[in-house]
């Protein structure tokens, strides 16, 4: 509940500091008193938007101080908790704005966007008024009454994250889709070029390696005859290197005077490398084809690696490459089209689930939307329309596009005359009928187990006698589990409060000021008397005063 709501210098307010009582407070004053700037104020407080015109002529800037007991309130406290500004059951909201127009919040002493204020605000305040009736015609705001006053919410939950899996594969299949499918055509010429290049089985290194057997079999009758006279050098002639080598080992062995040791191992060495050298020749010997037809075999290979890079457009070097990489965005492609047809079954699957979430929604809100027409049917006639019958119509729309809140269309509906076609309440219902109507739908769908502020800024303009009466019982009835601030100009309604606030407006030198007053029992009467009577107050308008009261009471 609103505690303790402090003003200072906004509009007509110098500063003002009011407590309030939990359950019913009415507003009166005469018209211009001030009473819609109370209101105003707690509006900014909760987040709305606001101006320098709202600083009033006694200050710098403008201060607004809300203070809420939320201990009932769990809605609340649960959001303050996810936020992490939660202190117990006290909750302190405060608003400044300067002369330049620039605000600043605080919730519970720290800084808070007023973007997070006025979401934390749905859970504490709701005022009414002739823009709120306004909002009433729309059928979003509509839909939202229905599915409040349902018992639903789980199902809407599923619908809800129904509609966010489409949107997810939807998403993924467009990401698909962008990075890379290919067209007919393109996928025809690349799956040409893929198996030429497999019917050619080109190796990694083939085309360099048969370079060089290219130039080697080109002159392979001259590197035999090298070879041949090199292996004779090292081995096989009378006078070889390794002969010589050995020699000359032998001798140094043998001789006296002088360590030859070094110089032996060196020797030995080098005839171990004349010896692997010979093996490494008589092996390349062995390899060496001089065969015309293996030349022409080499060539052939290389003309027809040659010809194919060339149709390819590829470096000869390079087509082994190529080749890897045309069979990658093959399979790419391949993978592609799996996944995207995995991901159309899915996408099937999850619009079917779906439909049929969104079915069985629509029958729950048409069984909601039955047991609310009876309750508001049966309130408005106590609200001074006898014959007028209330309806909400659903019409599920399963062709639309898949919606978070479902594919219903939500109307709510109104007879206000007997043998009256119901028609729908924008069209039809007038200011006063809206303003009965809207107290009736608040009445109607109240959450017992979260204790609320309602405030009803002049909803009861346009009524009178007996039916301002039971406005003014409803009202009361509301506030059994939540608080309810009325701005009333009727004695009925009035009289039906727990507490009573006067503004009064009175000027002080340059400056007219607007002052709040608790009534007790004996200024209550008078007040009461006043509304009902104007200034002249007699003693008919006196007793008629204390009846209101009694009525209230």
């Amino acid at each position: 509940m609103l505690h303790t709501l402090f003003i200072e210098n906004f509009v007509l307010i110098d500063r003002l500091e009011v407590d309030f009582h939990p359950r019913m407070t009415v507003f009166t004053g005469e018209t211009g008193a001030g009473k819609s700037i109370i209101i105003g104020a707690l509006s900014l407080a909760l987040g709305q938007r606001a101006d320098s015109q709202s600083i009033g002529p006694f200050g710098e800037q403008t201060e607004i101080i809300a203070e809420f007991n939320i201990e009932h309130n769990q809605a609340a406290r649960r959001w303050l908790q996810d936020q992490d500004l939660a202190d117990g059951d006290v909750l302190i909201i405060r608003r400044t704005i300067n002369q330049q127009g620039r605000s600043k919040q605080w919730v519970n002493g720290r800084p808070t966007p007023s973007g997070l204020v006025k979401e934390l605000s749905q859970h504490l305040v709701q005022i009414h008024g002739q823009h709120d009736q306004i909002k009433l015609l729309n059928s979003h705001n509509q839909r939202q009454i229905l599915d409040q006053s349902g018992d639903h919410a789980l199902l809407l939950k599923q619908v809800q994250e129904a509609v966010k899996q489409i949107q997810h594969i939807e998403q993924e299949m467009a990401q698909l889709t962008a990075a890379g499918s290919l067209s007919a055509e393109q996928l025809q010429l690349l799956q040409y070029q893929y198996d030429e290049l497999e019917q050619l089985a080109l190796s990694e290194g083939e085309y360099e390696a048969q370079h060089q057997a290219l130039t080697t079999a080109a002159h392979a009758q001259d590197l035999q005859q090298v070879m041949d006279a090199s292996i004779h050098t090292l081995s096989q002639a009378e006078q070889s290197v390794s002969a010589q080598l050995g020699q000359v080992l032998q001798r140094l062995q043998h001789a006296k005077g002088q360590d030859f040791s070094a110089i032996g191992q060196m020797l030995d060495e080098a005839l171990i490398n004349v010896q692997e050298a010979e093996q490494q020749l008589l092996v390349q010997l062995e390899q060496i084809d001089n065969d015309p037809a293996h030349l022409q075999d080499i060539e052939q290979r290389l003309e027809q690696i040659t010809h194919i890079a060339r149709k390819q457009g590829v470096m000869p070097e390079l087509l082994h490459d190529h080749h890897q990489t045309l069979g990658q965005t093959l399979q790419q492609h391949h993978d592609l089209a799996h996944n995207q047809d995995q991901l159309q079954q899915q996408l099937e699957q999850a619009l079917t689930d779906y439909r049929q979430m969104a079915l069985k929604l629509s029958t729950q809100r048409t069984h909601a939307g039955q047991q609310l027409s009876q309750q508001i049917t049966a309130m408005v006639h106590d609200l001074g329309l006898p014959e007028a019958r209330f309806s909400v119509a659903v019409e599920h729309r399963p062709d639309e596009p898949a919606k978070t809140h479902g594919n219903d269309h939500i109307e709510f509906m109104i007879a206000a005359n007997k043998g009256q076609k119901a028609q729908p309440l924008s069209k039809t219902a007038s200011g006063g009928e809206l303003s009965r109507i809207s107290l009736a739908i608040e009445v109607s769908t109240q959450q017992q187990n979260q204790y609320q502020v309602f405030v009803f800024d002049e909803v009861d303009t346009g009524i009178g006698g007996a039916t301002a009466e039971k406005v003014g019982q409803i009202m009361q009835q509301l506030s059994q589990h939540n608080q309810v601030f009325a701005v009333t100009h009727l004695p009925q309604v009035a009289g039906c409060a727990h507490d009573h606030l006067l503004v009064s407006k009175s000027s002080h030198g340059q400056h007219t000021t607007s002052a709040v007053a608790h009534l007790d029992q004996p200024q209550r009467i008078e007040e009461l008397a006043r509304m009902s009577g104007g200034q002249k107050i007699t003693e008919a308008t006196l007793a008629q005063a204390k009846e209101f009261l009694q009525t209230g009471s």
